[in-house]
């Protein structure tokens, strides 16, 4: 039987691009809409669907998710799922101290990545009543900031980045991901699954 990593899809670019899945055969990645974050509850009850199936062909199974909904981290305890130890997504994009630096200098940052630019009309400005200057201003009065993470793979997206920014009345910076700490995270918990089916495969 294959291990599982059940995963946000605004990491498909990294893992594609780190080649990941091809580097070790018996993975198998199960990736859930990225516009889920914007609504914890369904992301749960998906989530949790998402496991049931994978209980089905999987030895054991890891997720790739920050802490995107409240009781998350005890689900996956009780289904004996592992979960990478980022509380954010984007702190896997750009790694923990890098992400960390960032917060600490000043917490009102918006981060946004390429699946959000590119929806960002159906994901946030419609559904949110953005065009109202007054919803705009009780969304987003704690924030100072757009941070757009740019990956390897993105197309020219800072233009629409840059006007989003000016939208929401924020300032703008990008910073380029780096794969490096999602890589070793990922190497890490791979072996950890492997183990993990190896147990159930042979128990003692």
């Amino acid at each position: 039987m294959s291990v599982c990593l059940i995963t946000c899809d605004i990491f498909r670019h990294a893992l594609t691009q780190l080649g990941f899945a091809r580097g070790h055969p018996r993975l198998r990645l199960h990736y859930l809409p990225a516009y889920l974050h914007l609504q914890p509850a369904v992301l749960k009850e998906r989530l949790l669907a998402e496991v049931a199936r994978a209980e089905t062909h999987c030895a054991s199974m890891g997720c790739l998710y920050g802490h995107c909904f409240a009781d998350i981290d005890a689900i996956l305890e009780e289904k004996k799922i592992v979960r990478m130890p980022p509380r954010h997504c984007f702190e896997a994009l750009i790694g923990p101290e890098r992400y960390a630096e960032l917060i600490n200098q000043d917490p009102g940052r918006f981060f946004v990545e390429r699946e959000l630019l590119e929806h960002f009309e159906t994901y946030c400005w419609q559904p949110l009543e953005l065009d109202d200057p007054q919803v705009r201003h009780w969304y987003f009065e704690h924030y100072h900031q757009l941070v757009y993470i740019r990956q390897p793979s993105d197309p020219p997206l800072a233009p629409r980045a840059r006007r989003i920014a000016a939208d929401l009345g924020l300032a703008y910076q990008c910073y380029d991901a780096d794969y490096g700490q999602l890589k070793r995270m990922l190497t890490r918990l791979y072996e950890q699954l492997k183990l993990i089916a190896h147990e159930k495969k042979s128990p003692s």
